[in-house]
């Protein structure tokens, strides 16, 4: 599947009026790892923390690369320059037991 990205495309709009814009695509040469993490419930996992980690061809053993936080849809995604390498996916999801309502100021 061919991959292109996006320029930045600033838009500007006056009341009343219809714009109309062209929009040229570039060739994109990275790949892309994109996920939905649920929790075992099966709500989405907002804010869960996803590290990629490449896997070093000789030894197996993991190099971090990047890290991304969940949304609120527990999406996340990672774009992949170098497509000879193996990748591993890890996941860290904390919900505090007790945790203060949201809001909650701590008076000292």
């Amino acid at each position: 599947m061919a991959s292109t990205k996006l320029s930045l495309t600033d838009l500007s709009f006056k009341p009343g009026t219809e714009l109309d814009i062209d929009i040229n695509l570039e060739d994109e040469p990275r790949s892309v790892v994109h996920g939905v993490v649920r929790l075992p419930d099966g709500n989405y996992a907002e804010n869960a923390a996803v590290k990629l980690f490449a896997v070093d061809p000789v030894d197996q053993h993991l190099i971090p690369v990047c890290f991304a936080f969940t949304d609120q849809f527990g999406q996340f995604l990672f774009g992949i320059e170098d497509t000879t390498l193996q990748y591993k996916v890890k996941v860290f999801h904390y919900t505090p037991e007790n945790a203060l309502p949201t809001g909650t100021q701590i008076q000292e």
